[in-house]
């Protein structure tokens, strides 16, 4: 029983270690990475970096990215830094780069990249958090605190654009709170004898500008698509992606418009209160026909 006891344990040891190893190799591999950087061996640096395999540890996956921009801009190779700062920002949107570590130089243009692409962030970081309350996911609360975390942000904090997602984010948020925190209804037999609960009175947006834009595609043909609006209290759209694309060019010109569209608000119990619509689009770039939101166009028959 013993020596049984023994190989099992051994076993486990062993399956531990070699979980550790890789751990241990990356750990040590980014040490000398940073000793390369910090003699000016760049690229032997940014080659190491490169090879590493992969990086279980949060901090240390963080640092990879971050000495990979600080080789990148030491190259020269501005174009690719701005990629590699893109990807350490999405990886993780609050992260800041130290004083002590990065130059002035390497700072500013981390901030400039940040400001560029952290918008994008909030929208999806909001969409992803609008997926889960749709799915009445309890976990949709947490990610609306984050949405809220990044609107806090400086870089943020001045966007227009991002106003009133703050709002839309905050009854949301306590929305998902709120039904999460709500008792399980009681069995049918203890209903009988009381009056049901009236549903409240939902009423949708109605459209006051909803201008769709021309496409700009060449091909001679039709597509239907389905972009969804969420719409505020105050009838702005605050957020736009399409759940039914139509061509890749087309898809931005329809979200950057849809942004601008304007309503007035739905309504519950008579109270203006955020709403998601989807709308459908069907575009006809045949000479003969033009974009329209509803049946397909019929061009005139062959003349004989």
């Amino acid at each position: 029983m013993n020596a049984g006891r023994s190989t099992i344990a051994a076993a486990l040891a062993a399956a531990v270690w070699l979980t550790l190893v890789p751990s241990l190799i990356a750990s040590e591999e980014l040490t000398r990475a940073k000793e390369l950087y910090r003699s000016a061996a760049y690229d032997e640096a940014l080659n190491l970096l490169d090879s590493l395999p992969s990086v279980s540890d949060p901090s240390d996956a963080l640092e990879v990215r971050e000495y990979r921009v600080f080789c990148l801009v030491a190259l020269d190779r501005k174009d690719d830094a701005r990629k590699a700062m893109a990807a350490l920002i999405t990886a993780d949107p609050v992260f800041a780069m130290s004083e002590a570590e990065a130059s002035p130089r390497v700072r500013a243009m981390f901030t400039e990249v940040r400001r560029s692409i952290l918008p994008g962030i909030v929208q999806r970081t909001y969409m992803d958090a609008k997926a889960l309350f749709d799915k009445k996911d309890p976990k949709a609360a947490a990610e609306f605190d984050r949405v809220l975390v990044l609107l806090a942000d400086p870089d943020v904090k001045g966007n227009p654009a991002m106003n009133d997602l703050s709002t839309v984010a905050i009854g949301f948020r306590d929305l998902t709170n709120a039904l999460a925190a709500m008792p399980p209804p009681p069995p049918a037999d203890s209903l009988s004898g009381t009056a049901p609960k009236p549903e409240p009175v939902m009423v949708a947006p109605v459209v006051v500008s909803q201008p769709v834009p021309v496409p700009q595609i060449r091909e001679e043909r039709e597509w239907d698509g389905e972009v969804e609006v969420t719409i505020n209290a105050n009838g702005r759209v605050i957020a736009a992606r399409m759940t039914k694309p139509i061509h890749p060019v087309y898809d931005q010109q329809l979200v950057r418009a849809a942004m601008q569209w304007t309503y007035k608000p739905a309504l519950r119990d008579g109270v203006p209160t955020p709403y998601v619509r989807q709308i459908s689009v069907h575009v006809d770039t045949r000479p003969e026909c033009s974009v329209r939101e509803t049946g397909p166009c019929r061009p005139p028959a062959p003349s004989r």
